[in-house]
């Protein structure tokens, strides 16, 4: 453990073989060794966050995943498709409410027009131009795509020019053994690396992201940071990492035991422990709360993510987390940290 801290205190990267060492170590170790990165890295004493709103267009989706309380299929929220002008008046709404982002995700349909989503896009931009657009996700746009029968690279070019300013990476977890079992009509760990291809292709960027406590190992999620590693090196696309438990009420997967607020910890401080390539670790507190979110910021995050107006796809698994940019400032005041407004690529916003 020392001379893991003088090799992450010195901003050394550590092997996957180092990583694995770390299953059995303390939620105090693994807190030190990320504030030693956190300090390397001069990341300093300032935690951001943004006001946005989780606009989900539809939940008709035929990928049915087994981690999902959300989709029509499960038959916890019935099958819905909002019209443009029903999502045209959210993200109005959105912006007279102080949101500078709009998220803009759906599920996957057989019937995923791209000309539609290059429409939408305009329309959102044209009555809210100085919106940020971070929309779809990678299983959409590759859905899009072949829909559309373009390259990826194409249908990115595309969306970017209707409007989209990013997408989120929704990675799930990017293990193909687990993929098979819990997702297996979702675009598979070389396709959703595809995706994250075309976006650096046409400049754009995105957020790596991974969802744990789906009956994986340990080393199966040091695997899944591994892949977002060396996609960072190749690419430098992903602005943020940002991982959250499952929230199993609801799904399929209800048999497994809930990740706990402990292991949700040591899970962060080994992204950022790991993940010596990206600047901004975000802390979940839609599935675990401010409490615990608050505690992520001394394993590692510095950044809370967003207020995340409506959105339901964890609610459907039974969350009831809500919070405000207050809230956020509040919880990052109590942990000693200094707050700031961000915009979509993790810049400070200005007054």
């Amino acid at each position: 453990m020392e001379n893991l801290l003088k090799k992450v205190g010195a901003n050394q990267r550590i092997s996957v073989e180092e990583a694995l060492g770390l299953e059995g170590a303390s939620l105090f170790e693994l807190a030190r060794l990320a504030q030693a990165r956190c300090a390397a890295m001069g990341l300093g004493n300032r935690v951001s966050y943004i006001v946005n709103r989780m606009i989900n267009y539809s939940n008709a989706c035929f990928a049915k995943c087994k981690f999902c309380a959300y989709h029509a299929r499960a038959g916890v929220v019935e099958k819905f498709v909002l019209s443009d002008d029903e999502i045209l008046k959210i993200a109005k709404d959105a912006e007279r409410n102080g949101a500078v982002q709009i998220m803009l995700q759906g599920g996957l349909s057989q019937d995923a027009s791209l000309d539609w989503a290059c429409s939408i896009l305009r329309k959102i931009k044209a009555q809210c131009p100085k919106m940020f657009l971070h929309v779809f996700s990678p299983s959409e746009v590759f859905v899009f795509a072949r829909n559309a029968g373009i390259s990826l690279e194409e249908c990115v070019r595309r969306l970017k020019e209707a409007g989209a300013d990013s997408v989120p990476g929704a990675a799930d977890m990017l293990v193909e053994k687990i993929r098979k079992d819990v997702s297996p009509l979702k675009t598979s760990v070389e396709e959703w690396k595809s995706a994250i291809y075309a976006l650096k292709k046409n400049g754009m960027f995105s957020s790596a992201t991974m969802t744990f406590g789906l009956g994986e190992t340990f080393a199966d999620r040091i695997e899944h940071m591994r892949v977002v590693r060396e996609i960072q090196d190749e690419t430098n696309v992903f602005k943020a990492f940002i991982a959250w438990p499952l929230a199993p009420e609801n799904t399929r997967l209800s048999h497994i035991p809930r990740v706990s607020a402990v292991e949700f910890l040591k899970t962060i401080a080994l992204a950022r422990i790991f993940l010596d390539n990206i600047g901004v670790v975000q802390s979940g507190w839609l599935t675990e709360g401010m409490k615990v979110a608050e505690l992520a910021i001394m394993t590692g995050c510095n950044d809370m993510g967003g207020v995340l107006m409506d959105e339901m796809v964890v609610k459907s698994a039974g969350i009831g987390n809500s919070t405000t940019a207050g809230g956020m400032r509040a919880a990052i005041l109590a942990a000693g940290k200094i707050p700031f407004e961000r915009d979509g690529l993790y810049e400070e916003l200005k007054a």
